[in-house]
């Protein structure tokens, strides 16, 4: 695993240096968090680390002269991708109204940039967990292009990837029972913000 360095020094990774005030260690902590599939976490690694081909990212490296998501016009970012184009709104609300849910906060202290910079930390661990394990669910639907990307098979792709985590080899999932978030009706009553961060 890759220590984040606090200074800047020639082995600083570019994307913790062009987010210097980023908790580095906790994304880390995060991304490599128990209960994630390979393809899950490569997928979020890729995102994380701006290493994905959007059109912002290959302006920046002088391979296209345009950074305009071809088919909406606006910036062609990652959070884009994730949170806005196409069927991403509809798709990132049901994900922020289930991870509120959890958390007993209103959905407006779920903030779109936990897709690329996790910095979020919680109690108990399987609260932490079943947060991790959903934004990286989110981040590695939006961005597997041969996906549809509509919010019913969205919810197909989380309930079969929900059983799996239930079934595998282990005694107790990592995730308690917080993925059960799913299928049961959002509560409407919040409570003030969680612990975020360290």
């Amino acid at each position: 695993m890759f220590e984040y360095n606090k200074g800047k020094s020639s082995s600083e990774l570019r994307i913790a240096s062009n987010y210097p005030r980023i908790s580095w260690p906790r994304v880390c902590a995060n991304l490599h968090a128990a209960g994630l599939s390979d393809s899950i976490k490569s997928t979020w690694y890729a995102a994380i680390h701006d290493i994905i081909p959007t059109n912002e990212r290959l302006a920046a490296i002088h391979l296209t002269t345009t950074t305009s998501c071809s088919r909406s016009g606006a910036a062609d970012t990652l959070l884009h991708r994730l949170t806005v184009s196409e069927e991403g709104p509809v798709i990132w609300t049901w994900t922020r109204a289930r991870i509120a849910a959890i958390l007993r906060v209103h959905p407006k202290y779920i903030s779109e940039e936990w897709t690329l910079r996790p910095i979020f930390h919680y109690w108990p661990p399987q609260n932490q967990a079943a947060i991790v394990w959903i934004v990286a669910h989110q981040v590695a639907y939006r961005l597997q292009t041969q996906r549809r990307l509509s919010l019913a098979d969205y919810m197909e792709f989380l309930k079969r990837a929900r059983w799996k985590e239930y079934h595998r080899a282990t005694k107790k999932p990592t995730v308690g029972r917080y993925l059960m978030c799913f299928s049961a009706p959002i509560c409407t009553g919040f409570v003030t913000p969680g612990y975020n961060g360290d």
